[in-house]
């Protein structure tokens, strides 16, 4: 077959042809296809800036395409033309791959963003802010996953007891929270006093809320995590002891919570069950496997139109013993209303900041007296710019109704665990932390304390 010949074929089958523009486009759809899955490095830096416009071209064109594959699929089928509905059958296929990898970039792309965002490229810490600068120090998070006994506090030893009952199948809960009710309806303003005088309840806002979640004590130092869930294994495993047995007896993950009128973590769930009660808790079960056992779920939430106190518990077995110990530990706890020793201190005030499980995420620790009742929250700052940082982001994880009094010696804990998004791993620059605070009298807000810290930004 001569040149020409060669081309003008080409030709036709390429622009002439629904099938042959079509081939084009798979190919190119297989190729990419093939080079993420090889994990090819250079492929991989260029889609990380060009992901979203990738996504959005590759999805229209394959979507036009696909369209009209179907429609010519269909046509070949009825007119018998076999050969094509097989070629247009393997095209598919390639089409389904191509189609699903633009998805993906596209969902990553708008889910999570860059997975840089090259904030702090430019960035310097001066050498004057250096000498004072506050570095960040070993954090806690690993805590919450380890097989030690890393939890000191009255909460978390009288609940996290009730796993040395390995349970049953009996997933009742009985509750009692009429204590509670009482304190919610009757005398809510001395509640709300002693919760923001307490260090293990971090009084915040959640959405517009206002809410109370249970906060432990890690090796002698109040901390919670993000989304306030605790996690892991009440002791270590005996060298001869059944693996099985020891994950019914040790293995958790729980949080607590009082939402007014709402479930903090719920988006406006109220409570599903009366004050005084008991019910079979809805469980929901995960297939667990030779290295991971089987995980049943429930979210309780009790209280009335007024307040809604749910605990999340998972575990290995049915029963519901977390659930169960909160519920007993809360009564008794809202029948006394007494404060830790620790719930203040008299000296200086305290500024820690701590590493969260990832860099760019941190915790704060610090005793303060603000002398009013009011919110107390977190503003950053770049150093060199003064560009702002994670502002409304900030606010949301950051803020606190703190404990307070006429004696500014007397120091109440406020703490906190928050993200700064500008900037990437392995980039620090130094930030300003500024505290606030917003009286309620409605007197202007004022800055309680700063200190300039050595971060980085946290990289999705």
């Amino acid at each position: 077959m001569k040149q020409t010949t060669i081309i003008a074929t080409a030709k036709k089958f390429l622009f002439d042809t629904w099938y042959g523009a079509f081939v084009v486009l798979c190919g190119v759809s297989a190729l990419l296809v093939a080079e993420l899955l090889l994990e090819d490095y250079f492929v991989w830096r260029i889609l990380e800036s060009i992901a979203p416009y990738v996504g959005f071209a590759l999805l229209s064109l394959l979507l036009t395409a696909g369209i009209v594959f179907i429609v010519a699929w269909i046509v070949s089928l009825v007119k018998r033309r076999w050969k094509r509905a097989i070629l247009q059958t393997v095209l598919g296929v390639i089409w389904t791959a191509g189609f699903l990898c633009a998805v993906t970039l596209l969902l990553c792309a708008t889910m999570f963003g860059p997975s840089t965002d090259h904030f702090a490229d430019g960035l310097t810490i001066p050498p004057e802010v250096a000498k004072n600068i506050v570095e960040p120090e070993s954090g806690y998070e690993s805590s919450h996953f380890s097989t030690t006994d890393v939890y000191d506090d009255d909460f978390s030893m009288s609940v996290f007891r009730s796993l040395a009952d390995e349970g049953g199948d009996d997933a009742t809960v009985t509750c009692d929270l009429s204590r509670l009710a009482d304190l919610v309806h009757n005398r809510r303003d001395e509640l709300m006093t002693y919760l923001a005088r307490h260090p293990g309840w971090w009084l915040h806002e959640d959405h517009g809320h206002l809410c109370a979640t249970r906060r432990l004590r890690v090796r002698g130092v109040w901390n919670h995590p993000l989304h306030g869930y605790y996690s892991g294994n009440s002791r270590m495993a005996g060298p001869n002891e059944d693996y099985e047995a020891y994950l019914k007896q040790t293995s958790y993950q729980t949080r607590t919570t009082i939402g007014f009128p709402y479930s903090p973590f719920g988006r406006k769930k109220g409570a599903e069950h009366p004050v005084t009660t008991t019910v079979k808790a809805s469980l929901s079960e995960q297939d667990g496997s030779a290295s991971s056992p089987d995980n049943f779920t429930s979210f309780m939430r009790f209280g009335d139109k007024d307040f809604c106190v749910e605990v999340f518990e998972q575990s290995t077995v049915r029963a519901r013993r977390i659930t169960n110990a909160a519920m007993s530990f809360l009564q008794a706890e809202f029948a006394a209303l007494k404060l830790p020793e620790d719930a203040a201190r008299h000296g200086p005030g305290e500024f820690v900041l701590r590493n969260g499980m990832q860099p760019g995420i941190y915790n704060l620790t610090l005793r303060l007296n603000p002398g009013e009742p009011g919110v107390t929250y977190l503003k950053a700052y770049e150093v060199t710019k003064g560009t702002i940082l994670s502002e409304k982001r900030l606010y949301d994880s950051s803020n606190e109704r703190i404990g307070w009094s006429q004696d500014p010696a007397e120091k109440f804990l406020y703490e906190n665990e928050f993200t700064i998004y500008e900037g990437d791993w392995g980039k620090p620059y130094a930030a300003r932390i500024e505290v606030w605070f917003r009286p309620d009298s409605g007197k202007p807000e004022r800055k309680l304390t700063e200190r300039i810290c050595k971060i980085e930004g946290w990289q999705r």
